[in-house]
C-alpha cells in the first residue's frame, strides 16, 4: 500500500512538472509530438497533424560525433494543415494558412498562404490555387453544419454526422459525374 501511495505521488509530481508544447485551439493531432523537447514546439491556431506527421524539435544525428543533440524550435501558425507521414524537422517555422502535401519532409521555414510537398518540402503553389484547381477539378464538398461545428469544437464526429457526411459526399460525387 505504502509503495502503491509512493508511486502514486512521484507520478503525479512527474507529470505535473513534465513540459509540453503549447498549441492554440481547434488543434487536431494525429501524429506524434516530439516527447524528449515538447517545451520548444509552439502550434497555432486551426492546425491539423495528419496521422503519421512528426513533429520534432531534436536531431540526434550529431549525438554520436559531439555528445551534442541539435535543438531548435518549431514554430506552426495558424490555418495550417500537415499532410500524413510529413515530418518537420527542428528550426522551422510554418506561417499562417499552409498546406503541407503528404509524405513532406519540412527542413527549411514556409511563408504564408503557399503549398509545400516532398522531400525536401518544396514551394507547388499559393493556398488559393491550390484550392482552385480542386474546385475546377470538382473535388471540393460541402460539409454540413452539424460537420462543421464538431470540427471547430475539436471533438471526435459522432458517428451520425460522419455518415451523413459519407453519404452527401458519394451523392455529390455521383451528381458531378464521377463513379
Amino acid at each position: 500500500m505504502i509503495k502503491y501511495l509512493i508511486n502514486k505521488i512521484v507520478n503525479k509530481f512527474l507529470k505535473e512538472n513534465k513540459p509540453k508544447f503549447k498549441h492554440g485551439y481547434n488543434f487536431r493531432n494525429n501524429g506524434h509530438i516530439d516527447s524528449l523537447n515538447p517545451q520548444f514546439i509552439e502550434i497555432g491556431n486551426n492546425v491539423t497533424l495528419a496521422p503519421g506527421v512528426i513533429i520534432t524539435a531534436h536531431d540526434a544525428s550529431t549525438l554520436i560525433h559531439t555528445k551534442k543533440y541539435r535543438v531548435d524550435k518549431i514554430i506552426i501558425k495558424d490555418q495550417v494543415f500537415i499532410g500524413a507521414n510529413s515530418v518537420v524537422l527542428p528550426g522551422v517555422v510554418i506561417g499562417n494558412n499552409v498546406i503541407v502535401g503528404a509524405g513532406s519532409v519540412v527542413t527549411k521555414d514556409i511563408p504564408d498562404n503557399s503549398v509545400f510537398a516532398g522531400n525536401p518540402a518544396r514551394y507547388m503553389c499559393t493556398t488559393n490555387e491550390y484550392i482552385d484547381k480542386c474546385e475546377n477539378k470538382r473535388v471540393l464538398y460541402e460539409v454540413s453544419e452539424q460537420f462543421w461545428d464538431e470540427f471547430k469544437s475539436g471533438k471526435i464526429y459522432s458517428s451520425e454526422v460522419l455518415k451523413d457526411y459519407q453519404l452527401n459526399t458519394l451523392n455529390s460525387f455521383k451528381k458531378n459525374g464521377f463513379k
